[in-house]
């Protein structure tokens, strides 16, 4: 990646990645309003609703200046899960909550889908091809409403928010366009990035190798001439041979950070990767960790492609790390609902003999399904007793977000999560405030699944690391495998 490149996104991509707080969620729980608070900006995947949760931060979002997709007027309705945003604002003392003043989406392509494949041996994953980007989904790409992956197919005009990968974009949302297949020499379409090979005669330029021509006249006020190294937001119409996009408007990227910032967090894939010089990047944003940061897991190892979270202050354009977290996998609780409030939007288990001791939380985006009978369904239809599967996004905080809830047959119960803390002596790990304690003939098992003496799993413990807790079917609250877990 070349200087100009990281120079334009390191801003763009801080604004992205700050932190703001604030009090969280609705006026209802607003015991933060007299935390102190520091300006910040956070620019992340929105994890979960009742305010808006970023990059582990709830902020309160009653009075938050909204833009989405050009529409200044939009509100919290208009967000989804897994839209990559920017939010400004304030962030309390506690670390997880916060007010946003305002809030910013923008999405990274809108075009029509070519190359469509789903990989064979899992449904989950997929590549497809968007104005000359590859776009990858995974089991964490969040669909609009009513899409699914089976849904999309070539030459679907579609909108893409997403992480920048090493190999294209790691798509977060997707978004069907009205119309649903895309209309050549009608759809406008859309791409962002960092202007390269810039060329004043026949005024093209590219954006990660994709073909751009376009009129000086149709410059946005707010670029008085384009360069190198520039970080754009580009519309208009793909040419006849679908090859390039020929520009109707071009305009600054509204999602760009600036150059200095006290406080800064910014989540993505490692690239760039220097050992030497002590400094990689995210999403072109350059960040230094010379200054030995805080590293969790505490074994966490930097390398190319892996999904961090890396937090500090930016000065001239650079992210001085001063904290470095793993990020990117999710928490998973397949276990029997002990009971439900609908009303408050949540499910709670009783997990390895305990009582109510996980509760996860489920809002109006949230995926809901009956699995068995193949339907959706609302959070009211379930009754305690019901065996369901929950997948969520690991935020940093105690509370569970639910991404996907699918009631299914009664299975093995499961918990998977970050691990709090830990005691080798008496083989127990503490997960979101909870204290396992492992009986003594469960079965330890490593990363690659074979097993192992519990003296040599605890030893491979630290604050962070991913584990799965399992009570084989017919549950009988006594825990029967521990499992190392891999970083998805």
């Amino acid at each position: 990646m070349n200087t100009p490149f990281k120079k334009a996104l390191l801003p763009a991509l801080i604004t992205t990645t700050l932190i703001i707080g604030g009090c969280g969620g609705s006026s209802s729980d607003d015991s933060s309003d007299s935390l102190p608070r520091a300006s910040r900006i956070s620019s992340g995947i929105i994890t979960g609703f009742g305010s808006v949760y970023v990059n582990g931060v709830k902020f309160e979002t009653t009075t938050t200046s909204m833009n989405v997709d050009d529409n200044p007027t939009a509100s919290q309705d208009d967000l989804r899960i897994g839209m990559r945003v920017k939010i400004n604002g304030t962030v309390n003392d506690d670390g997880v909550t916060g007010t946003a003043t305002s809030l910013i989406y923008q999405n990274e392509l809108k075009g029509p889908v070519s190359n469509l494949a789903i990989d064979a041996t899992d449904p989950t994953l997929a590549t497809m091809t968007i104005l000359g980007q590859q776009v990858e989904i995974n089991a964490d790409t969040r669909f609009d409403q009513g899409l699914t992956l089976t849904d999309l197919a070539n030459t679907d005009f579609i909108e893409v928010s997403g992480l920048l990968s090493s190999t294209g974009i790691s798509a977060t949302f997707i978004e069907r366009q009205p119309g649903g297949t895309f209309i050549p020499a009608i759809d406008q379409v859309e791409i962002k990035g960092v202007i390269a090979n810039l060329d004043a005669t026949p005024n093209t330029f590219t954006i990660r190798d994709f073909n751009i021509q376009y009129s000086s006249t149709i410059l946005d006020d707010s670029i008085s001439a384009l360069s190198n190294g520039l970080y754009v937001e580009v519309k208009g119409l793909l040419n006849g041979a679908g090859d390039a996009l020929v520009a109707a408007k071009i305009e600054s990227g509204e999602d760009t950070l600036g150059d200095n910032a006290d406080e800064v967090e910014i989540e993505g894939f490692v690239a760039d990767y220097n050992a030497a010089a002590s400094t990689f990047t995210i999403q072109g944003q350059l960040i230094d960790f010379s200054a030995a940061p805080v590293f969790t897991p505490s074994t966490l190892t930097l390398a190319d492609g892996i999904k961090v979270e890396a937090e500090g202050s930016l000065v001239g354009g650079t992210l001085f790390a001063d904290k470095i977290k793993l990020r990117g996998q999710k928490i998973k609780v397949f276990a029997e609902i002990s009971s439900i409030n609908a009303t408050s939007g949540s499910a709670s288990f009783n997990l390895f003999g305990g009582s109510d001791n996980i509760t996860v939380r489920v809002n109006q985006q949230t995926k809901l399904d009956d699995k068995v009978n193949n339907q959706a369904i609302t959070l009211s239809q379930l009754v305690a007793g019901d065996f369901v599967e929950v997948k969520a996004f690991f935020d940093g905080t105690s509370v569970i977000n639910a991404v996907e809830l699918k009631k299914d047959n009664t299975d093995d119960s499961r918990l998977q999560g970050p691990v709090e803390s830990f005691d080798a002596t008496v083989q127990s790990v503490t997960m979101f405030g909870q204290t396992f304690v492992v009986g003594s003939t469960a079965v330890y098992k490593n990363s690659l699944e074979a097993v192992i003496t519990a003296p040599v799993f605890y030893n491979q413990l630290a604050t962070g690391t991913f584990v799965k807790l399992t009570d084989n079917a017919p549950a009988d609250g006594v825990i029967d495998e521990v499992e190392l877990e891999a970083q998805d």
